[in-house]
């Protein structure tokens, strides 16, 4: 063999087997780089109910974040803090965030021992924010993020300064094609047990996706299989939770924090009748329907739900 062949084949040896490893390495890096342009830091915190959490949130500076006023982004089932990432970068300097991943996803304490009902979720990041010194902060919630910003302004009315419902369960009037779906198959399009699966999910939590680079989406369709249990394990605890069907129970009414309904037109999974019911029982609300995005507008249209916000926190600010 001449020596440039013994060379391209030693450099092609050297990359291909070590592809695997430069696809997390790139995953990770591009990452990073999102999460810095957006002035979020990765932390991690052990609370006294002993949940160990990882969360993205603001760089102080040098400064305090009393400074600024404080919001906490709630991601939505099986997903995690990385959803927010974007939508924070819209806002960058503009207010505190503070970005968790929920029990049972991303890299928080996850088991198949711990109770993931919306209440339960609740309580566990109220503890978080007196962990982080937070009394008073703005929460949004996207999808079942949504359905536990409605429980926190229950549980601590005198905390939340606003609520912003993004394509928010508590209501969950799903979909005729989501429930067809539900009824008829064995598998869950939300819960990927295998990689390759995930693209199913995308294409029914998104209408208008940004874009992935290909290892991207596999490697976050490992992440999603190797978590499949666990997800199941939220997913059962939801169907059986009465924070998930709160049409109709009076208790919304009683919730007088100002309220932003934000959705996406073209929602597969919560029908665009959400917004109409959350209007109607939350006496404080107002909405923003977004055109051509599907069930996770601040990941499709970060800018356009980011403009949202800043206007509407903007008019409630103590």
């Amino acid at each position: 063999m001449q020596p440039k062949h013994l060379f391209f084949l030693i450099l092609s040896t050297f990359f291909f087997s070590g592809c695997e490893g430069m696809a997390h390495w790139a995953y990770d890096k591009g990452l990073n780089i999102e999460k810095n342009r957006a002035g979020l830091n990765d932390q991690t915190l052990t609370t006294a109910d002993g949940i160990e959490w990882h969360l993205l949130a603001s760089e102080q500076n040098g400064e305090n974040h009393t400074d600024k006023e404080a919001v906490l982004l709630i991601h939505g089932f099986s997903a995690d803090s990385s959803n927010w990432v974007r939508f924070a970068n819209e806002l960058e300097g503009d207010f505190f965030f503070i970005v968790p991943d929920l029990p049972g996803h991303g890299d928080t304490t996850r088991n198949l021992d711990l109770d993931y009902t919306m209440d339960a979720q609740a309580a566990r990041l109220l503890v978080l924010m007196d962990a982080l010194e937070i009394k008073n902060f703005h929460v949004a919630g996207n999808s079942m993020g949504g359905a536990i910003s409605l429980a926190i302004a229950q549980q601590a009315p005198d905390r939340v300064l606003s609520l912003g419902l993004v394509n928010s369960a508590g209501l969950t009037r799903q979909t005729e094609e989501f429930k067809n779906i539900l009824a008829n198959s064995d598998s869950n399009p939300l819960i990927p047990h295998k990689p390759e699966q995930f693209q199913t999910t995308l294409k029914w939590a998104m209408e208008e996706p940004p874009y992935i680079p290909g290892f991207f989406i596999d490697i976050m369709g490992q992440k999603k299989a190797e978590n499949a249990e666990v997800a199941e394990k939220v997913w059962g605890d939801l169907q059986r939770d009465p924070g998930m069907a709160l049409e109709g129970k009076n208790l919304l009414p009683k919730i007088q924090t100002p309220t932003l309904v934000l959705w996406g037109r073209e929602d597969r999974l919560l029908g665009l009748d959400n917004v109409d019911a959350f209007l109607a029982e939350l006496p404080q609300s107002r909405a923003v329907i977004l055109d051509g995005i599907g069930h996770a507008p601040m990941v499709e249209a970060p800018g356009k739900s980011a403009d949202a916000f800043r206007a509407f926190w903007r008019e409630v600010r103590p």
